[in-house]
């Protein structure tokens, strides 16, 4: 915005209008001894000194640089340059709400087109702008399933669902007459099918399964995806996208809701956030799809364009009828992920999978060679659990004095696990760094 600052005269002329004598008598109900002296031409530090001096402070800011293993939700994967040069844009960067379809024809093609990815990649027919996060995504997916069954007043959840997607997915729910049940897991890690078939009756709206879970498994939904179908239960899929590349689409497994986060594709760790939740679901269920939604239309001259379509949000209609409270949709971060799933594209993105797969596979076989050394044989994507010899507090000691972070403690999420840790492996680790992890291993037994 262009800003021309007043001069002598205008100042003159207003505090003439406005009877007093100076500007200083605009603040003379403020103590003096509050008021800060006008500074003097001399005052301070130029521009070039200022800027020094603010590198000078950040030179005093040092971390330790650690090899980092964590996942459960939050991958560090390599984030292409393309990324930031496009989200960096003003017209991106700094866009409002699309409201004016005439005027917002660059985010709602954008956004549009991060739909149909997240369409092709999870074989569904539909999907929304996004929501916040893998954990709300999994809550308003499960608010959805009890519109779509408003008779039905049971929830089952895997219980080796990401404890955070569980709490937040409580938290929605509370207040409403609907149970939330937990389906437990064998100690392979993956669902108990005995235990579902037991829990599934008429009442139950919808099973959540998250396949890769949390422990890194891959569940078996060819069995689960009937067994629920066969009470009229809604089936959701939560699933690392990536995965997709590798395994059968939430679409090929018959799910109806497929969500998670988009995170692994270009989105850096960034502490936690901001993220970008994915929702798709079959046709039938586009009516229930909360959030915001962009549709393809022509204008009056017939050339292509994009609107906001299906508007089911509380600020637009009857609150008692609205789909969703979220008025809103992660766009920058969902133009980021997007960005980065057609730069690798539909042939890079398998290949990013099976790199992923591959590199996990190879620090799995090989701690599995190191006496004393645990883990899961069960199907995993691109990370697993592993237990090490001695105590939790040992190993970490251990590793974090070779500069590696080496898993996550899978005691503070499940006391019955406690000694397991969630390693998870991406294609930023290169076989240098996963042979050092094992030497550092090897020194555990």
């Amino acid at each position: 915005m262009d800003f021309i600052s007043n001069q002598e005269p205008q100042i003159q002329e207003m505090l003439k209008d406005l009877g007093i004598r100076n500007v200083e008598n605009l603040f003379q109900d403020i103590p003096e001894e509050l008021r800060l002296a006008r500074p003097t031409i001399d005052d301070g530090m130029s521009e070039y000194e200022g800027a020094k001096w603010v590198e000078f402070l950040a030179s005093q800011n040092t971390y330790p640089s650690f090899e980092n293993y964590l996942g459960a939700g939050a991958y560090e994967h390599y984030v292409p340059a393309i990324v930031s040069a496009i989200c960096g844009k003003s017209e991106f960067l700094t866009s409002y709400t699309p409201y004016q379809a005439e005027a917002s024809q660059g985010m709602l093609q954008a956004i549009f087109e991060f739909q149909s990815v997240i369409c092709a990649l999870t074989g569904m027919d539909v999907s929304n702008a996004s929501v916040y996060d893998g954990a709300s995504a999994c809550a308003e997916a499960v608010l959805m399933a009890m519109r779509c069954q408003k008779e039905r007043s049971k929830i089952l959840l895997g219980f080796s669902l990401h404890p955070h997607y569980r709490a937040v997915i409580k938290q929605y729910v509370h207040g409403h007459d609907v149970q939330i049940l937990e389906i437990p897991f064998l100690p392979s890690g993956e669902i108990d099918p005995d235990k579902l078939h037991e829990m599934l009756d008429e009442q139950v709206a919808a099973v959540l399964i998250q396949s890769p879970n949390f422990f890194g498994v891959v569940e078996n939904m060819q069995k689960i995806v009937p067994q629920a179908k066969k009470v009229g239960a809604l089936v959701i899929q939560c699933a690392n996208p990536l995965a997709y590349g590798l395994f059968a689409s939430a679409g090929e497994n018959g799910v109806d809701i497929a969500v998670g986060d988009s995170q692994p594709f270009g989105l850096s760790l960034n502490f936690g956030g901001p993220y970008a939740g994915y929702m798709a679901c079959h046709q039938s269920l586009v009516r229930q799809l909360p959030g915001r939604i962009v549709g393809e239309t022509v204008d009056t001259g017939g050339k292509r364009g994009f609107v906001l379509t299906l508007q089911a949000r509380e600020q637009h209609i009857r609150r008692e009828k609205a789909t969703s409270n979220i008025c809103t949709n992660q766009a920058l971060a969902a133009l980021g992920s997007l960005i980065a799933m057609l730069w690798y594209g539909k042939e890079g993105i398998p290949q990013l999978a099976l790199t992923n797969f591959q590199r996990t596979s190879y620090l799995k076989k090989h701690l599995e060679n190191i006496e004393g050394v645990e883990t899961f044989n069960t199907p995993f994507f691109n990370e697993f659990l592993v237990r090490f010899p001695g105590n939790m507090q040992r190993t970490q000691t251990l590793f974090r004095n070779a500069k590696i972070e080496p898993g996550l403690d899978m005691g503070k999420f499940y006391p019955e696990m406690q000694g397991w840790m969630l390693v998870a492996v991406t294609e930023t680790k290169s076989k240098a760094q996963l042979d050092h992890y094992l030497t550092i291993a090897g020194r555990s037994v």
